[in-house]
């Protein structure tokens, strides 16, 4: 199958390819993703990558979903694990580190460790840049014009206790408000590539996963409410509801499989046994997700097995059969890349679309007062938001394609 791909490369230069669906599963998916990337050409030392479509149509979905589940509205019921103990924010941690793992491997063998160590990086800066944006906007216009409002005060509380100190703890990240809690992450996780590439390179990839698996079970037992709950008194002091010892786990896993694909080495395949067993799992989590909805007495989300912010081992389970199965949508998605195209746009432009996303975010809970959340004005606001957000995605799309055609080449600070 590699000799096939590799054969229609040779007498397809410079173009995509297909994702090949064959019925070994996740393994062949995800080496046709690794050959529709096409690559990264090395230019007069300049990088010129094209883009996987099918994987900017999830994570432009997946972006679109977390914009819902930042609202207050009834449509979170659709958006906030609808298929399982599985968030959108799961999902967007992986595809992220599958693509990061991918190009790290690819700028290695193109131009060595540390011009990749650079561009992850100079990746995280960016992410910094943009977050700092978010965080002016929300001190700024929520802080000093929408101060009065409760529901700005609700979400920005901690900072109106004492905004001298709020300020420059959330600059190094110590402090990050409601809404703002992704980017910081995905910064951290950033830094995280090249010292996990590093340690790979001089002791394994086994000890290195081996490593993350050890510090994901610790968190378990909430090591970190422990050391926080030292940390009490200081009131701008809050790092997030997200354990990163846990989810590191996922970047980690969502490397090395984009290293592996790179490479073109073997990915581990399910026999038809294995992938049924994998369905069932699959449908009984979708079935006690919907029953605890159903049932809100039955609390099963506060299980810690099935916990998020730990990353609870079952959510582990869920979240890989759901991920496998995802894997199988590749060719579909291919075959509706051009109607699906709005997707792609918001998923190539994750970046600004994001920020703009939680600014408009902070504004809508301003307006909409708490405990008035499922009025209709709710959700007609929650519509025009994203509406908003196919439209900054399309400017952007457009910017991108100008300075393609003037000849310039625009920096993958978007994505």
């Amino acid at each position: 199958m590699h000799d096939r791909i590799s054969e229609y490369l040779r007498r397809s230069p410079g173009q995509t390819v297909g994702i090949y669906h064959v019925e070994l599963g996740l393994s062949y998916t995800l080496t046709g993703v690794a050959q529709h990337l096409a690559v990264v050409h090395v230019d007069g030392g300049q990088e010129k990558m094209k883009r996987i479509i099918q994987l900017d149509i999830f994570r432009g979905m997946l972006l679109l979903m977390m914009v819902v589940n930042h609202s207050s509205t009834p449509w979170r019921l659709l958006t906030d694990q609808p298929i399982g103990f599985c968030s959108s924010a799961e999902g967007f941690v992986f595809v992220s580190a599958f693509l990061a793992g991918l190009l790290f491997q690819k700028r290695s063998e193109n131009l060595g460790f540390r011009a990749a160590r650079e561009a992850s990086l100079s990746r995280a800066l960016r992410i910094y840049q943009v977050h700092l944006g978010t965080l002016f906007f929300a001190f700024t216009v929520g802080g000093v014009f929408l101060a009065e409002l409760p529901g700005v005060r609700h979400v920005l509380n901690q900072f109106f206790s004492n905004p001298w100190a709020a300020i420059p703890s959330s600059l190094v990240l110590t402090f990050q408000p409601p809404l703002m809690d992704i980017l910081p992450m995905y910064i951290l996780f950033s830094l995280l590539t090249p010292v996990a590439f590093w340690a790979a390179t001089k002791w394994g990839w086994t000890k290195v996963f081996v490593a993350s698996l050890l510090a994901w079970g610790a968190s378990q037992f909430h090591v970190r409410e422990l050391l926080l709950a030292r940390l009490q008194s200081f009131p701008f002091f809050n790092p997030g509801p997200f354990d990163l010892s846990s989810w590191q786990l996922l970047w980690i896993c969502g490397l090395y499989f984009g290293k592996s694909v790179q490479e073109k080495r073997p990915i581990p395949q399910l026999s038809v046994r294995a992938e049924t067993l994998l369905l069932i799992v699959a449908i009984i989590f979708l079935f006690l997700r919907w029953y605890s909805v159903a049932v809100p007495a039955a609390a099963i989300p506060q299980l810690w097995i099935l916990d998020k912010w730990h990353l609870g081992p079952l959510r582990i389970l869920n979240f890989s059969a759901i991920a496998w199965f995802a894997s199988k949508l590749f060719p579909l998605l291919e075959r509706w890349q051009n109607t699906l195209r709005p997707f792609c746009w918001v998923g190539q432009n994750m970046l600004p679309v994001f920020a703009s996303q939680t600014c408009l975010s902070l504004i809508l809970l301003a307006i909409i007062e708490p405990g008035k959340s499922n009025k209709p004005l709710g959700s007609v606001l929650v519509c025009i938001q994203l509406l908003s957000a196919f439209l900054i995605a399309w400017m952007f799309h457009c910017r991108t394609r100008s300075r393609q055609i003037h000849g310039t080449q625009p920096r993958l600070a978007t994505s």
